[in-house]
């Protein structure tokens, strides 16, 4: 099979299924007839542009990175607590997922944005209006 089609293969198997490591890949291919090794599929997942995106039972999974927003459940998947004070929130996150969700936050809220600070685990958000804060609050928890 031509890599162009192996491509594709990983591709869709990586939206349709929650996939967690590049073996599991490995074995899809070879049960639809595709040999492929874990190095190849290594170099094929780099080639996508796939990524690992944390969960909030510190497992991880791969995901496309156009359909990372469709499909996670961002507030259900990485926030674990989050708090209101004044014109500042902060969220306490599953390590390792603030650079997604900040990259969420900022694309959907920045014009109500003033500043956002984040680390491995917790994102601090200072709005322009201290009167949005708990709008701005429960958008993300419904996210």
């Amino acid at each position: 099979m031509r890599k162009k089609e192996r491509l594709e293969k990983i591709r869709k198997f990586v939206t349709d299924f929650e996939i967690g490591t590049q073996e599991e890949i490995v074995e899809h291919l070879k049960d639809s007839g595709i040999r492929a090794t874990q190095a190849t599929v290594s170099r094929d997942i780099k080639e996508l542009g796939i990524v690992k995106i944390p969960l909030k039972d510190n497992t991880y999974i791969y995901e496309l990175p156009k359909s990372v927003s469709g499909r996670m459940k961002l507030a259900e998947n990485n926030i674990l607590s989050s708090e209101c004070m004044g014109q500042m929130i902060t969220l306490n996150l599953v390590p390792g997922s603030t650079a997604f969700v900040k990259n969420q936050i900022v694309e959907a809220l920045s014009d109500l944005i003033f500043s956002i600070l984040a680390d491995d685990d917790t994102i601090l958000i200072i709005l322009r209006d201290p009167s949005q804060a708990q709008d701005v609050l429960e958008t993300i928890k419904n996210w």
